[in-house]
């Protein structure tokens, strides 16, 4: 068997990390002082019981490279910071894994250690509207589909004109991607201003017989680093401060896996939009997620147009002050419907005083009226035993005028006798008025007899 380093890095898809692997297998073989190749016949060697050799006389001679990195890594340290230690140990560990020939790590070994980094730029949808303002035509369909997709650089790069979906279909609209890491699909989507974008760029491409959205000059896509250059320029252009930080590719994507937790969506809808793998047990409850109104809901804050933006926060108010005057007119609905009913009740408690105002309005004298009525509630008075003069007087008078009585009596603590006494005593206006009435009549009654004589 050919054992070749340059079989294995072209085997590599992702430029970035071609380059990574190439430092670090470089790093190696020049501090273990062999070739690639060397080294790989003897890993192979190792992995290979001699005959008579007994069981830990191979497993000690089997586990030397993996004692050997582990030194490399140790003197890495002496000059480069946990992570990038990490970082170039990779090359020649995949390289052993191409072959079949992987490197086990004892547990806890140091090699495995990373600290988390703050050298990347925390990237927000200001800086990216900031870049858009300066940017081209091909640079914003970038920047726009960037925001929308939040994939890796390597499966963003390698996008076809043909994936594009040009429908007629109301944006978003669903874009899928099989990604290269992890294999999985990204259930993305193309916002209204991508497919805007996409719309005027994808005829400058009519001419080219490259397949790619975002060709380079060749037959290829654009490299890895030409975009992280790109970002960098735009960077300048709109005067964005990096304060040392990295502005690099997947800054988007951290971008999009943060607003998907700041918009509500959740993080695992975010991870199922941008294609990173979730938990089995988490995909098995997630088949019917509604990922397209995840996507509207997260583009809220991710929309590039302030316009946009302004129009949702327009609707939103809108639809909280039709929200709110429906309230109002349900209160105020509910306000009439209960005056109408008392109205009526009070209309009900008039017309049953009709009849005593009409019994009044018969008498010409006041006094008279006074006087048959004392007469009338002595009369009844009479019939009852004066030890139970406090229980209610049963009259013919009506339940509303009954009810005024008892009240009278238990507000001012006297007798509902003494209380029938009152109500007639106050109601002197009324009856001087009906005595007044029935001398404008007799006086007219009189002119018209003088008249006759």
């Amino acid at each position: 068997m050919n054992l070749s380093v340059q079989e294995f890095l072209d085997s590599i898809t992702n430029p970035m990390t071609k380059k990574g692997y190439k430092i670090g297998i470089k790093k190696f073989t020049k501090w273990y002082g062999k070739s690639a190749e060397e080294i790989l016949q003897m890993r192979k060697e190792d992995l290979t019981q001699i005959s008579g050799e007994n069981l830990i006389e191979y497993k000690n001679r089997a586990t030397r490279f993996e004692k050997e990195i582990e030194k490399f890594h140790a003197d890495l340290l002496k000059e480069f910071s946990i992570n990038s230690a990490r970082n170039y140990t990779l090359g020649i560990r995949q390289l052993f894994r191409f072959y079949e020939m992987p490197i086990r790590f004892r547990t806890g070994s140091k090699i495995s250690k990373t600290v988390k980094t703050t050298q990347n730029f925390p990237l927000t949808i200001e800086h990216v509207r900031r870049m858009f303002a300066v940017a081209d035509l091909r640079e914003r369909v970038i920047l726009s589909m960037a925001t929308d997709l939040g994939l890796r650089i390597g499966d963003f790069v390698s996008i076809k004109k043909n994936q594009i979906p040009l429908t007629d279909q109301e944006p978003p609209i669903s874009f899928e991607v099989m990604t290269n890491k992890e294999d999985v699909i990204a259930h993305g989507f193309l916002s209204k201003e991508s497919m805007d974008l996409l719309k005027v760029y994808l005829p400058t491409l009519e001419n080219s017989t490259n397949p790619f959205l975002f060709p380079s000059n060749d037959q290829s896509h654009i490299s890895d680093e030409w975009l992280s250059k790109l970002l960098k320029r735009l960077s300048r252009k709109a005067k964005i401060g990096l304060n040392s930080k990295k502005l690099t590719f997947h800054c988007f994507r951290k971008m999009f896996l943060s607003a998907s937790i700041d918009s509500g969506i959740g993080l695992t809808a975010g991870k199922m939009l941008c294609g990173k793998a979730i938990a089995q047990s988490d995909e098995t409850y997630l088949t019917t997620v509604k990922l397209r109104e995840k996507f509207v809901q997260l583009k809220r804050f991710l929309s590039i147009s302030k316009e946009s933006k302004i129009d949702e926060d327009k609707l939103e108010a809108l639809k909280e002050a039709v929200t709110k005057l429906q309230e109002d007119l349900t209160r105020q609905k509910l306000i009439t419907d209960t005056i109408a009913q008392d109205n009526l009740k009070v209309k009900e408690q008039l017309d049953k005083l009709q009849y005593l105002v009409r019994f009044v309005e018969r008498f010409d004298d006041y006094k008279s009226l006074k006087l048959l009525l004392d007469f009338f509630k002595q009369e009844v008075l009479d019939e009852k035993d004066e030890s139970d003069i406090t229980t209610p007087i049963k009259t013919e008078f009506s339940p509303y005028i009954q009810l005024q009585l008892k009240k009278i009596a238990e507000t001012k603590g006297i007798s509902e006798k003494e209380a029938l006494l009152e109500i007639f005593s106050d109601d002197v206006e009324a009856m001087k008025k009906a005595e007044q009435k029935w001398e404008e009549i007799e006086k007219r009654l009189s002119k018209n007899k003088k008249s006759i004589k």
